[in-house]
């Protein structure tokens, strides 16, 4: 290695470790801010931090209950959802979350014992299986018919194969559900105060249902300043953009 490209890699570190101890600086001073109670103050460096593209769950909890202590309820429950994606353990999220469910009432999807299984997979676990059952059976249905020493054994090879093209569906159904269902891209959270579900993407739409701030929707269609969503108990409507967020990824150039 020469000595720029030494210079350079030491430079990057470097800077990689200050820029950690900036931010580790940064949330204690938030912290502090939070503390005093100046909430206010204590939110906006929160943001900053996350806007900035710090991934913490403690940091997204934070902002939570900073956003609680100043009435803004919706926002409280998107981070916190977010702290909870990040970390699913987590008590404190867990606990957070019940206390404003109950104190708001908002809309929330059940939750299945398969949504319970799906969550503690990677999220390209079903894609992977699929692909590797498709594969595997397709080559014992062809190692069946095409290698001799493997003729006494062919209707083995034959069932085997069908049963992994099986499990390949399977697998590939699950992925669908996953990506439709659990994906956090398309979970949103209502995040304003007195907002309505409509029939039509129009000032004067009928309304569907009142939403509290919180609320669990599903991302069908975004079109401009609106978006078509799934509510729970089986209903779907317009709602204004402005007026939700998804849950992940976060809109990090755009810290609200």
């Amino acid at each position: 290695m020469t000595l720029c490209r030494s210079i350079l890699l030491f430079s990057l570190v470097l800077g990689g470790i200050l820029r950690a101890d900036d931010a580790t600086s940064a949330f204690a001073e938030a912290n502090r801010l939070y503390e005093k109670g100046d909430h206010a103050a204590a939110a906006t460096a929160y943001e900053s931090l996350a806007a900035a593209g710090h991934l913490s769950p403690d940091l997204y909890y934070n902002l939570g209950a900073a956003k609680e202590k100043l009435g803004r309820s919706g926002e409280a429950v998107l981070w916190m959802r977010r702290a909870a994606y990040l970390e699913p353990g987590m008590p404190e999220a867990r606990q957070s979350l019940n206390y404003l469910r109950t104190r708001l009432a908002f809309f929330e999807f059940g939750e299945t014992w398969l949504d319970r299984t799906l969550s503690v997979l990677p999220v390209t676990a079903p894609r992977w299986l699929s692909i590797l059952a498709l594969w595997s059976g397709l080559l014992a249905l062809a190692a069946a018919f095409v290698v001799p020493r493997l003729r006494p054994n062919r209707s083995a090879f034959v069932t085997l194969g069908l049963v992994l093209l099986m499990a390949a569906f399977v697998f590939s159904r699950v992925g669908r559900y996953r990506e439709q269902h659990l994906d956090p891209a398309r979970i949103a959270i209502v995040i304003g105060e007195a907002i309505e579900a409509v029939t039509a993407p129009t000032a004067d739409a009928k309304t569907v249902v009142a939403l509290p701030p919180g609320s669990e929707l599903r991302l069908l269609r975004v079109a401009g300043p609106w978006a078509y969503a799934e509510i729970p108990g089986d209903l779907r409507g317009w709602i204004r953009t402005e007026a939700i967020r998804p849950i992940w990824p976060l809109p990090s150039q755009n810290p609200s």
